[in-house]
């Protein structure tokens, strides 16, 4: 993609209180509802968006409340710090809840429509910005048999019609669905016979993106031809969603899980769009505080810019799975919930991460089929695995969705490998896949002292075992059948030098490579927990990635594993909150993603001071990454680092650097950081 027509920004359930404050909440989050949603505009208006739409529950009050008034003007002027235009559309805080016997809340009314016109307009609109057409709907009419919704009705039809083949943004505070298009109503979906009318209208219409609120949590869907976002709040957290994650509840039972709240933007393309979340961690903003004046950070990128990336992850819990949610009122006391948690794609969004191996299992399973079918649309890239050779089943799904496949592999005992040959050949020849070979490493085979012992199984080929694979590639129709090989980075080694190493067997066998780069130890009850150490590993191998091209480089695994057997940090915590590491990742990723031409790996050197200095060469400028512990270092003074003019960028921060922990990586190049085309953001 190249620079963006234009961006606008979506922000949901702000929950504004009176200034003075009131009773409509028992929550004490709630308190904090008016200071973040002015963290938020200060960020939004410093990143110009040509508009920014509010898609409902501007305030908390409900309109029967006598609080409501002032919690309006509350809102007005919080949102009216924004430099561009702003539009509103109302959620069922604003008007009143949706028309279904088990809500809560009093149903919406044309009293309660009356009072949102009188401070934030019309319920419904449309406008048009640079070719594209944008609809704002009020979605809580739907199906009440008000006279609003007798107006709405042909008004959406008429206007989706009027603007047949143009590009389409739809916006609305309810959610079409949750979890999928055909669920029992709840408290937070359109009910029947509206959905459907609706879904028929974005469908017939090609609509290419529908944003939502309302669940204060993110999801996304692919519905035909339409991207659909459920947006986080900014406000708080909905504890009913906390149930997605297997861990304990963040603070006040998950309500105040401050990693879920964020707003989006949206950038334009000519073809297609990339819908970015900027989490704010619940940051706020009082009345009279000025938010910090910040310095350039590192862009990051998204999987759908195409940009090189060629670290990979395991996704080894499961991402598409449903969970039927307890019942437990207010809002959903009388009948289940089903919901997903996809803050496995919002991580990898904003990470810029493509590359994902997961086992077949995913792809035999229709319901995930499609979350992979959803993600390939995004850009992503799916590696499918399996131990043995795979049966009929599995042959006939690899041919039937080669479409999702990018790569195949299989792990073995070493001892078959005469026998696989011709099978893969076969399997390479019926699906048109790339075929990779992994081979099986258990505790069985380690020498033992005494009695201790282990239970122990991996995969992959140790960076000193190449003479196995070639003496299984001069056995006949070795190359014919495979195409990679794979093997392991260990927690005891360093990713830098095993991926340059099997870059260089690559090179001579004249065959391909992979490298899972393990965050676990070999001892299945030692806990990997240092994230300064997971942080430097991880930027490390992203480099070794970058600088080692063609060999491909996974990171396994992407979220911690704090329990069972060999657990380990990885780049998110279970709730999917970021770590350090994650950080490290998307910042180095939105350098050397963008990086014109070839990246080369140097030579690695101890710096002392438990300092490592991995050089990069590129066409532009010279690099190097630097991990370890300590301060911020003077370029100047590294051993074989002799550039005056050096910056040296907080991995962690994505800044220039002040004194971070680091990992650091630093340029040759007196303008700084390079920043990603057109931006102007600050994440």
């Amino acid at each position: 993609m190249t620079h963006p027509l234009f961006t606008f920004a979506v922000i949901a359930d702000t929950h504004t209180r009176p200034a003075a404050g009131d009773e409509s909440s028992p929550w004490a989050v709630n308190r904090l509802a008016n200071g973040r949603a002015r963290y938020v505009v200060e960020r939004v208006r410093r990143m110009s968006p040509a508009f920014t739409i509010h898609l409902g529950d501007v305030v908390h009050p409900v309109p029967v409340l006598p609080s409501y008034a002032p919690a309006a003007e509350a809102a007005l002027a919080i949102m009216g710090r924004l430099d561009g235009p702003v539009s509103y559309i109302p959620g069922n805080h604003d008007v009143g809840d949706k028309p279904f016997p088990a809500m809560p809340a009093a149903r919406v009314s044309e009293e309660g429509l009356a009072l949102y016109r009188r401070y934030f307009g019309a319920p419904h609109a449309s406008f048009d910005h640079r070719e594209c057409h944008f609809v704002l709907i009020n979605s809580p009419v739907l199906n009440s048999g008000l006279p609003a919704e007798a107006e709405q009705r042909p008004w959406l039809e008429a206007d989706l019609a009027a603007s047949a083949g143009r590009r389409i943004f739809l916006f609305t505070h309810y959610p079409p669905y949750v979890a999928e298009p055909d669920e029992p109503s709840n408290y937070d979906n359109i009910d029947e016979p509206a959905r459907g009318w609706l879904l028929d209208l974005v469908e017939r219409h090609r609509v290419e993106a529908l944003f939502a609120g309302h669940v204060h949590s993110f999801f996304y869907h692919r519905h035909a031809a339409t991207d659909c976002y459920l947006l986080p709040a900014t406000s708080f957290f909905r504890q009913d969603y906390a149930e997605l994650f297997r861990v304990e509840a963040a603070d006040q039972h998950g309500r105040n899980d401050a990693g879920k709240l964020g707003f989006f933007t949206v950038d334009v393309y000519p073809q297609g769009h990339v819908a970015r979340c900027w989490r704010t961690a619940g940051r706020t903003l009082e009345p009279g505080e000025t938010l910090p004046a910040e310095p350039p950070r590192v862009d990051t990128l998204h999987p759908r810019q195409r940009a090189r990336a060629p670290l990979g992850v395991h996704l080894r819990h499961p991402w598409a799975e449903l969970t039927d949610l307890p019942y437990n009122g207010p809002m959903d006391e009388f009948h289940r919930k089903r919901a997903r948690n996809d803050y496995t794609l919002l991580a990898l969004w904003e990470l810029g991460v493509r590359r994902l191996r997961v086992p077949v299992s995913d792809l035999l399973d229709a319901r995930v089929r499609g979350r992979m079918q959803a993600l390939a649309g995004m850009g992503h890239e799916f590696t499918v695995f399996v131990f043995g050779m795979p049966d009929g089943a599995v042959l006939e799904a690899l041919a039937d969705h080669r479409d999702l496949v990018a790569r195949f592999e299989t792990v073995i005992p070493w001892a078959d490998a005469p026998a696989v040959i011709a099978p893969l050949a076969a399997l390479r020849a019926r699906t048109g896949l790339p075929v990779q070979l992994s081979k099986m490493e258990t505790s069985a085979e380690k020498k033992t002292e005494g009695s201790k012992f282990a239970h122990f199984v991996s995969y992959g080929f140790r960076t000193a075992e190449t003479a196995l694979v070639d003496a299984f590639l001069v056995r006949q129709g070795a190359r014919e059948a495979v195409d990679a090989f794979v093997f392991r980075s260990g927690l005891d080694g360093r990713p830098w030098d095993d991926v340059a190493a099997v870059g260089r067997w690559s090179a001579a066998a004249a065959t391909g490579a992979v490298v899972n780069v393990r965050l676990a130890s070999d001892n299945p009850a030692q806990y990997a927990a240092d994230d300064a150490a997971v942080a430097d590993r991880v930027a490390e191998a992203l480099a070794a990635a970058h600088g080692n091209a063609p060999v491909e480089v996974f990171l396994d695994t992407f979220m911690d594993l704090d329990r069972g057997y060999f657990p380990r940090h990885g780049l998110f915590d279970r709730r999917f909150n970021p770590r350090p590491a994650s950080f490290v990742y998307r910042h180095l990723q939105g350098i050397l993603g963008v990086v014109a031409g070839e990246v080369r790996c140097g030579e690695a050197r101890d710096c002392g001071g438990g300092r490592r200095l991995y050089p990069l060469e590129t066409a532009a400028s010279p690099m190097a990454l630097l991990t370890g512990a300590g301060p911020a270092p003077d370029p100047p003074t590294l051993a074989g680092w002799s550039t005056p003019d050096a910056r040296v960028v907080d991995l962690v921060e994505g800044r220039e650097s002040a004194g971070g922990a680091g990992p650091w990586l630093i340029r040759g190049r007196a303008s700084g950081v390079p920043r990603h085309p057109g931006s102007s953001r600050t994440p």
